[in-house]
C-alpha cells in the first residue's frame, strides 16, 4: 500500500510538471466556458420567464452547469495526451518498471483533477463579477462530485487513447460523446424546458445529474433529492471506469 502511494505521488509529481511547463493549457481550457458566459448567457435573460426556468438570477443556473462541463471535457480529451506518450514510448518504457499498475492511472487522473479544480475555480471566480452567487458549503460538496466526475472521464479517456493508439481513431469516439452529453446535460437550457421524451432520454446521462445537483448545492438546497442521486450514480461509476482503465493500463504494459 505504501508502495503504491508513493509511485501515485510520483508520477503524479511528474504529470504536474508537464503542466507547469505548459501553463496555457489550464487556461485554454476555461476559454469556452467564459465565451458561454460572455455570449450565451445573456441570450438566457429573455427566457428566464419561461415556464420550467428556474427563478432568481439565470446566472445562478448557468454558472453551476458549466462547471461539470468543464470537469467532463477536461478528462474526456486526456487520452490525446496518453497516445502521444504511447508514441514516444513512455508507456513501452513503464513495462520494465516496478510501478504500480494502478499508480499508472493514477498519476496522470489526479492531475486532471488538480487542474480541473483550478479551471472550476476560476470560473466561479469570473462568474462573481458578472452576478453569480453562491452557497459555500453547497459549492464545497459541489467540488466532491466534479471530483468524481472528473476522475471517471479521465479514466476513460486515458484507457480509451491507449485501446485505440490513435488520434484518427480516438477523436471521432469522443467527439461522438461529448455532444450528446453536452446537449442531454442541461447545461445550456434547463432539461425542464425540453419535451417528454428529451427528458426522458437525459435521465440515461450521467452527467445530467451532476448539472441538476450542481444547481441544487450552488444554491445552497443541500436536501433535494437530485443531490443524492448524482452521488449514488457517481460513486459506482467511477470505481467501475477506474478499475476497467486500471485493468487496460495493465495489460498495456504487460
Amino acid at each position: 500500500m505504501h508502495k503504491a502511494m508513493k509511485d501515485i505521488a510520483l508520477l503524479y509529481m511528474r504529470k504536474m510538471r508537464e503542466t507547469r511547463r505548459n501553463p496555457v493549457f489550464i487556461f485554454m481550457g476555461i476559454t469556452v466556458p467564459i465565451l458561454y458566459l460572455s455570449l450565451f448567457a445573456p441570450l438566457l435573460k429573455n427566457i428566464a420567464a419561461s415556464r420550467g426556468f428556474p427563478t432568481g438570477n439565470v446566472l445562478n443556473t448557468f454558472v453551476p452547469g458549466m462547471l461539470p462541463i468543464i470537469a467532463f471535457s477536461g478528462g474526456i480529451f486526456a487520452g490525446f495526451g496518453i497516445i502521444d506518450e504511447l508514441r514516444s514510448g513512455v508507456i513501452e518504457r513503464f513495462r520494465v518498471t516496478p510501478a504500480n499498475r494502478f499508480a499508472l492511472l493514477a498519476g496522470p487522473v489526479l492531475r486532471d483533477v488538480t487542474t480541473t479544480l483550478a479551471q472550476v475555480s476560476l470560473f466561479v471566480l469570473i462568474g462573481l463579477p458578472f452576478g453569480f452567487r453562491t452557497n459555500i458549503a453547497g459549492l464545497a460538496l459541489l467540488l466532491v462530485l466534479i471530483c468524481l466526475l472528473v476522475a471517471t472521464t479521465s479514466s476513460f479517456g486515458n484507457a480509451m487513447g491507449l485501446v485505440t493508439k490513435s488520434e484518427d481513431k480516438f477523436a471521432p469516439i469522443v467527439h461522438s460523446i461529448n455532444l450528446p452529453v453536452l446537449l442531454l446535460s442541461g447545461v445550456l437550457l434547463p432539461m425542464a424546458l425540453a419535451p417528454t421524451w428529451l427528458q426522458i432520454i437525459a435521465h440515461l446521462n450521467p452527467v445530467y445529474y451532476v448539472v441538476e445537483a450542481a444547481r441544487h448545492l450552488a444554491a445552497g438546497d443541500l436536501e433535494a433529492s437530485t443531490i443524492a442521486h448524482a452521488f449514488l450514480i457517481m460513486v459506482p461509476l467511477t470505481f467501475i471506469t477506474m478499475r476497467w482503465a486500471t485493468q487496460v493500463f495493465a495489460k498495456a504494459v504487460m
